[in-house]
């Protein structure tokens, strides 16, 4: 019963963010304090009452690519290794009979188990990848703190700064704005193939 607490609390907590959204996005909108910005960016990548590219790309559009960028990536930052440290220390069993039975991630985890850091990396730069769900995975499939933290982090920075400057420049520069995106959706690409064929290695390593 002690380990239903923390998720019942977290429906809990989703639930009033849900119904007072519009003075949460309100009260986000009207504070410039670094500290309460990380802290909001913090409990929206928690408790995903919008999408967290939503909230990049708003604060792209109030303070810039370079302080947007900086706000959302510690608040991801934070959030990631709360859930990391929750799961890990209080829902690991749940968590690996929930992987057992999702054929679907056996490549990932197969790559998580020969490369976690370059695993990681890649489930945070692919947009496609919930990242509440990476969060979880790690925590489930022990990988260390550590290489977690890095991981997420360097993984995190395109898209970050991708959203941010959208955000702040689709309206008044389009062109260049195509001209980013289709950098980064080359780059996704290129880590789709370079994904694939390193699952292919882990699953079958001695073709």
């Amino acid at each position: 019963m002690k380990k239903l607490l923390p998720l019942l609390l977290y429906v809990l907590i989703l639930g009033v963010a849900f119904v007072y959204k519009s003075n949460i996005w309100s009260w986000f909108n009207n504070n410039n304090s670094l500290t309460v910005l990380i802290l909001i960016a913090t409990l929206l990548a928690i408790f995903p009452i919008l999408p967290y590219k939503v909230v990049i790309a708003t604060l792209g559009y109030a303070y810039g690519t370079v302080f947007a960028s900086l706000i959302a990536w510690l608040g991801t930052m934070l959030a990631g290794i709360l859930v990391y440290g929750i799961v890990r220390y209080a829902f690991r069993e749940q968590g690996r009979r929930y992987l057992s039975k999702q054929r679907s991630l056996h490549s990932f985890t197969t790559l998580t188990e020969t490369h976690p850091f370059l695993a990681i990396t890649i489930a945070r730069l692919l947009p496609i990848l919930p990242q509440m769900g990476v969060n979880i995975f790690a925590g489930v499939a022990s990988i260390s703190l550590w290489t977690y933290t890095l991981a997420s982090g360097l993984g995190k920075i395109p898209g970050i700064i991708l959203y941010a400057y959208l955000g702040g420049n689709l309206l008044s520069h389009p062109f260049t704005s195509f001209i980013v995106l289709s950098v980064y959706l080359l780059l996704i690409i290129l880590v789709l193939i370079v994904y694939r064929r390193i699952s292919r290695r882990s699953l079958n390593p001695f073709d």
